[in-house]
């Protein structure tokens, strides 16, 4: 995925992102004046638009020309608790679920992505900003030529959340995915931008 693809795909996101701030009830009041450490534990639903793999591979037999999808839109859940004191931040533990479809007229290309993170979270309860990384794997579908694989793939990235009332809450998450080579899924870069809801 291009830059300039990038950029309009984030401005998308960005753009749901206000108008469900917009939408969320404040309740400044119900707000700490001396707010805890981020957690202890937080829940998140997000739309994502993501960079999937594509190779030649996947053009079917018959199709002397065929376009090839290069970017998904789609969905993640994730999971994350939050242990304990590091240095100036709060050490902790997660998962992020990410679903995606990428279609063209000649190709459908589904990516499913598992990523375990560990993550440095600095801020309050009320809010916090986060860098996180970890090791997973991704599956990717590809019709109507039938292939299917998993390959393994490192995750980095980073986000923020904001509370605006003591459980419900927005956040953004920008996260790039090392996929390793697999038999047909070529080894490359993804990039992911998510906005959303998050609990806890």
């Amino acid at each position: 995925m291009d830059l300039a693809t990038h950029i309009r795909a984030c401005g998308r996101l960005t753009l749901a992102f206000l108008f469900v701030a917009m939408l969320a009830p404040h309740d400044t009041a119900a707000q700490s004046l001396t707010p805890g450490p981020p957690g202890p534990f937080v829940f998140d639903a997000r739309g994502v638009a993501t960079g999937i793999p594509n190779s030649e591979v996947f053009v079917p037999p018959e199709a002397t020309t065929a376009i090839v999808p290069t970017r998904g839109f789609g969905g993640s859940l994730g999971a994350h608790v939050y242990a304990f004191r590091l240095g100036p931040g709060r050490f902790g533990l997660g998962v992020d679920l990410t679903y995606a479809r990428g279609t063209s007229v000649d190709v459908q290309t589904t990516f499913l992505a598992i990523d375990p993170q560990i993550s440095f979270n600095f801020g309050t309860a009320d809010g916090w900003s986060y860098l996180s990384a970890g090791v997973g794997t991704a599956r990717v579908k590809v019709e109507p030529v039938s292939l299917s694989e998993s390959v393994q793939v490192f995750n980095w990235g980073g986000g923020a959340r904001w509370f605006l009332n003591p459980h419900f809450g927005i956040g953004f998450d920008i996260r790039v995915r090392m996929l390793s080579a697999g038999d047909f899924v070529p080894k490359g870069r993804s990039v992911a931008a998510a906005v959303g809801l998050s609990l806890k």
